[in-house]
């Protein structure tokens, strides 16, 4: 009976690692078509309002609102919309600094989140197609022009841009998280072809506007739940790997654990309130959808799974030498993050520390989002203003 047992949990929880983090990717590799030709430039650019929701980015606004004004686009049809939530620094008196008519500020009266100031920035936006981007993103000048092009095509409902992770100067120990984002450029280059991208990274995209749903303040991901919410209007979303934008990291792994547990307090909420889209009448979305996101939040359990399962059958030399791989990976990883405590490095064993590290802060964060915590209201993590010069 406890072979049985062991066997099953051992097996799902293996089915679920391997499905996620390798036949997924080679089942698009198989099947997912040629990329998307670029469509021809629109006769007439429409408007657009490039949202920025801030709260005390006073190190980064100036050169943000730099930035998106200095993007390749007509400039009577670009806005540029700077909400602040409230902050209690010098964002806002920046901002109101800026003499370019195109920057217009919104202050909340009260803290509502990120969410919060989108909802309100979108009511107050004039443009066809609103940009939603980070207050430490930097975009490169093509970009807008870019995603604005695909909109050409009416089945498009959204459009998301490349993101490229900066290592603050000097820090080496962040490397597993760029490698981690181009390992995710790599699955939603070939999502699109597939016709079933589910997330954009959240510090750039485009949508039209009337595709937009306003954010309910529960915590799940904003950018998650928007492309998903354009695909159940019966719109595509594309991602576009030319159109370029630049974020730095967390300037230490610690900062990068905490940003993990709040994203998975996010995924979670996420997967409740979206889990619908994984029926089949949403096509490709649903099988990317399952694969991608629900399979990868959950991921710690299916790890644990792994570990019970080798642990009960622990008598049978596979699942013993399976144990001991576990132990010793695990083993390496916790060496790496301690050594990395003393500013020492083991720079072979980063990305067996940064998949451990991130999916010990994804399962903190389901268990924050069980005891009934939600991040709505958001926490800045730290970064240097370094990227401003992109």
């Amino acid at each position: 009976m406890l072979e049985i047992v062991g066997g099953i949990i051992f097996w799902i929880g293996f089915a679920g690692i391997a499905h996620t983090y390798i036949f997924y990717p080679l089942s698009l590799l198989l099947f997912a078509g040629r990329a998307h030709k670029p469509p021809e430039e629109p006769s007439e650019w429409p408007k657009i309002s490039i949202l920025v929701p801030a709260y005390n980015e006073e190190l980064t606004i100036a050169a943000k609102i730099e930035n998106c004004l200095a993007v390749d686009y007509p400039a009577d049809k670009l806005e540029v919309m700077v909400g602040s939530d409230c902050s209690s620094d010098r964002t806002v008196e920046i901002v109101k600094a800026n003499p370019d008519p195109r920057v217009r500020l919104t202050e909340m009266e009260q803290r509502t989140g990120k969410t919060g100031v989108l909802n309100r920035l979108v009511t107050e936006a004039r443009g066809d197609i609103l940009f939603f981007t980070d207050a430490n993103t930097f975009i490169d000048k093509t970009a807008v022009r870019k995603l604005v092009r695909h909109f050409v095509d009416p089945s498009v409902g959204a459009a998301c841009s490349r993101m490229d992770m900066i290592p603050p100067a000097g820090v080496a120990e962040v490397q597993g998280e760029d490698f981690y984002r181009r390992y995710e450029i790599f699955l939603k280059q070939l999502e699109s072809n597939f016709g079933g991208t589910t997330g954009a990274f959240g510090g750039f995209y485009a949508l039209r506007r009337e595709l937009f749903r306003p954010y309910s303040h529960d915590g799940s991901l904003d950018d998650v739940v928007t492309l998903l919410h354009v695909v159940e209007q019966g719109k595509r979303v594309l991602f576009e790997p030319t159109a370029l934008s630049y974020e730095e990291t967390g300037a230490s792994l610690r900062e990068e654990f905490r940003r993990r547990i709040r994203l998975g307090m996010g995924n979670f909420q996420t997967l409740v309130k979206m889990i619908h889209m994984v029926h089949p009448r949403f096509g490709a979305t649903a099988y990317a959808f399952f694969s991608h996101k629900v399979l990868r939040w959950l991921s710690p359990f299916f790890l644990l799974m792994i570990l019970l399962g080798s642990l009960l059958l622990f008598g049978i030399p596979f699942y013993r030498v399976v144990f001991w791989l576990q132990i010793l990976g695990y083993g390496a990883a916790l060496l790496t993050g301690l050594l990395n405590e003393l500013h020492l490095r083991l720079p072979g064993f980063i990305l067996a520390y940064h998949f451990t590290i991130m999916n010990v802060a994804l399962l903190l964060g389901i268990f924050a989002w069980f005891r009934g915590r939600r991040q709505v209201i958001w926490e800045r993590t730290e970064r240097n203003p370094s990227a401003k010069g992109i």
